[in-house]
């Protein structure tokens, strides 16, 4: 008789890329109000619904950081918060031009992820925050159309909008390599998404450089400018 291991039985590991809204998230509410991203890389729930999460803001000027702790600091559904020794992760790159670390005491019953770890996704990449949407890198062992059945389980439960913007599965995953988009400042972010979205790498071009700079209210050799350095910084080439 053959024995089993664990490792045997589970299914090839997938991994998906989310796009997330959910209702009554200071999270969410402090990217709205500001033009600031949150990097969350982690959360200890404690005693009545108690949660600390450490969060890198990032934005492109400091002034923006600020504004965004003090919309934080007002939010209800935060208890206290406490700044992070710079670099005390060692070197890690900084998305932006702006960046500051927090250790944030909240209400954790207004985020999402107990909803996503229940069902057994497991995050494998920060939570980034921006624009009003939550961008989540998870893996699980289910197939693909369980996973989509989970994900309308959360959806309905906790009244959430959510996209799926890429599934892989086992080797198909490991052949790629994920852009490094937290290297980014916001607007270079902006930019490099909005060239993608419109098949500005399509082969052929699907849209011109000046047509992008049009969408966005600048000139084309402002958005060349953009989309070199955002290339440099997604290829290493600082």
């Amino acid at each position: 008789m053959t024995v089993q291991t664990r490792s045997q039985i589970l299914n090839t590991p997938t991994r998906l890329t989310l796009e997330v809204w959910h209702p009554d998230c200071w999270v969410l509410e402090t990217s709205r109000q500001t033009d600031v991203g949150l990097l969350s890389y982690g959360c200890y729930s404690g005693e009545d619904d108690t949660t600390r999460s450490m969060f890198t803001l990032y934005a492109d000027e400091t002034a923006t950081i600020d504004a965004a702790v003090d919309v934080i600091r007002d939010s209800s559904a935060v208890y206290g918060i406490g700044e992070m020794v710079r670099d005390h992760r060692g070197h890690v790159p900084k998305p932006g031009n702006a960046t500051r670390e927090l250790l944030v005491d909240h209400d954790g019953t207004t985020q999402i992820s107990d909803e996503f770890t229940d069902r057994g996704f497991i995050p494998a990449a920060p939570v980034d925050t921006r624009d009003n949407t939550e961008v989540w890198t998870l893996v699980t062992d289910e197939s693909r159309d369980r996973v989509y059945s989970l994900l309308e389980e959360v959806e309905s439960e906790r009244d959430a909008s959510i996209t799926v913007t890429s599934i892989t599965q086992g080797s198909e995953d490991r052949r790629k390599t994920p852009l490094p988009m937290n290297r980014l400042s916001s607007r270079q972010r902006e930019i490099f998404r909005l060239a993608r979205a419109k098949g500005y790498y399509d082969h052929p071009r699907a849209v011109s450089a000046g047509n992008l700079a049009e969408d966005l209210g600048i000139s084309t050799s402002t958005f060349h400018e953009h989309i070199r350095k955002a290339e440099a910084k997604l290829l290493g080439q600082h």
